[in-house]
């Protein structure tokens, strides 16, 4: 047996020279802490050189980080100490871990960080990230509230009007100073400062009579109302034949004369500085007695068809009979029919010229084809977002409008809290009577238009208000309304 072989059968706690017995206590201590040293190097050690050594088989186990240790000792001129700690799972090494103490000589524990510090890496990125959405989303909520506002106050009557009812037709009219109460036969009607009201004018090309120059026209003009309160919605047409007093302004601005005329000329004969769009609304100002009248959106409608097949094309029953210009067929009245392109333009556009009111037939036309658009239009968008952009670009580059960011952005968000839908629209027509002079002539009478504009803008009252039958009230103009 080699010498190797001999000392691997030498029994624990055997010396060199055969002696055997069990250290005490304070021995076994003492040779542990020697071993630790490499004092007490044996036979064992030097054959089994491929053993590493105990003081190198494993490095201090520090409990707390060092730097946590310096920082205590300086701020609190405290002694840091090293107790020994003997793991019996894990033999032959030794755990240092520090004892903190203060100049007192009291042990110090240590502090844990609570609160943000005190999370882990991933809580705290986690609470940041959503930190800065919240502030995001209340920074873009504020956005959207002050743009709400902005356009809910402009878009507001205001102050400086002033109503002036005519009696021509013997019919009993009080208006107090203001214009905001009116009592007709009995009834009182107090303005709806709330309403939304917006005037929609579709632009055709037309002709001067006399000189048969070409004119970009007021073909089509609707007044959409909108009571945010109610969710009441409300479309009033004016016929383009309408007889309504007129500004004319040349093409540089400079005011020509006001004359009694279609209300379609108003839009070709604004200019620069006064747009048509404005100027049809001083027209319909007029029309119903000082009513204001201060937003507009103007639309070419040379864009219809283009609109009309970005939604994929809008269907109705046709009150028609027609020749498709698309295809050549025959469209007939009462068929239930989807028109794209040019069919779409040519029923809302066409009209018999040598019938009187051919007009009024076509705007009924208009007003179904109007209705039927809405409810096409929804689906259309949520079967494919980008229809909404779409729009957008070809009514941007084809319209004229005052509806700046703020109010559309109060418009859109109202009408999508409140209205319920296309089909509970109401439309009102501006009611009057063809005579036929150097061409079509709409003339309104008094009653309808008074009827028309309380039923329109105003909300009736439970009694008179008191005070309406003194001073505060505005004495009526004798025959100064509409012919």
């Amino acid at each position: 047996m080699s010498e190797t072989d001999e000392l691997r059968q030498q029994p624990q706690g055997e010396t060199e020279d055969g002696a055997t017995g069990t250290p005490a206590d304070g021995d076994d201590s003492k040779a542990r802490a020697a071993k630790s040293r490499g004092d007490d190097k044996t036979p064992q050690d030097d054959v089994f050189d491929y053993v590493i050594p105990p003081d190198k088989s494993k490095k201090k186990k520090h409990r707390h980080h060092h730097h946590q240790h310096d920082e205590r000792a300086q701020a609190s001129e405290i002694n840091v100490e090293y107790t020994d700690d003997y793991d019996e799972d894990d033999n032959d090494y030794i755990y240092v871990t520090p004892v903190v103490r203060n100049k007192r000589g009291k042990r110090v524990k240590k502090r844990k960080h609570t609160g943000f510090k005190g999370l882990s890496t991933g809580k705290r990125v986690a609470i940041i990230i959503v930190s800065i959405v919240l502030v995001l989303a209340i920074a873009f909520g504020g956005t959207f509230f002050i743009l709400r506002e902005i356009g809910r106050n402009r878009l507001r009557a205001g102050d400086d009007f002033s109503i002036s009812i005519p009696t021509g037709d013997g019919s009993v009219v009080l208006v107090d100073k203001t214009g905001r109460v009116i009592t007709y036969d009995g009834v009182s009607y107090e303005l709806n400062e709330d309403l939304i009201s917006v005037t929609f004018i579709g632009i055709d090309e037309g002709s001067e009579a006399q000189t048969n120059t070409p004119l970009r026209m007021a073909d089509a003009i609707y007044i959409f109302t909108f009571d945010p309160k109610t969710g009441k919605a409300k479309i009033l047409s004016v016929s383009r034949d309408t007889m309504t007093d007129v500004d004319f302004y040349s093409k540089d601005g400079v005011y020509i004369d006001t004359r009694h005329t279609q209300i379609s000329f108003s839009y070709a004969y604004g200019s620069e500085k006064v747009t048509g769009g404005k100027n049809t609304n001083t027209s319909l100002m007029r029309l119903f007695y000082g009513l204001p009248f201060n937003d507009y959106f103007a639309i070419d409608m040379d864009a219809l068809m283009t609109l009309n097949d970005l939604i994929g094309g809008v269907t109705l029953t046709s009150s028609m009979t027609f020749t498709s210009p698309e295809n050549g067929r025959t469209i007939k009245e009462g068929e239930l029919v989807t028109l794209h392109g040019k069919e779409a333009e040519y029923y809302v556009r066409s009209r018999d010229t040598e019938k009187l009111a051919s007009n009024n037939a076509r705007m009924q036309r208009q007003q179904a084809y109007i209705q039927a658009f809405m409810q096409a239009a929804v689906p259309a968008v949520k079967k494919d977002i980008s229809v909404v952009s779409k729009l957008y670009n070809t009514i941007s580059s084809n319209s004229d409008t005052t509806l700046d960011l703020p109010k559309m952005t109060y418009i859109a968000s109202t009408a999508a809290s409140k209205l319920r839908g296309a089909s509970e629209i109401e439309y009102v027509s501006l009611k009057g009577t063809f005579t036929e002079g150097e061409f079509a002539e709409l003339n309104v009478k008094d009653e309808d238009a008074i009827r028309t504009m309380l039923d329109v803008f105003y909300t009736p009252l439970a009694k008179i208000p008191e005070g309406l039958m003194n001073d505060e009230t505005t004495p009526p103009t004798e025959g100064a309304g509409n012919q």
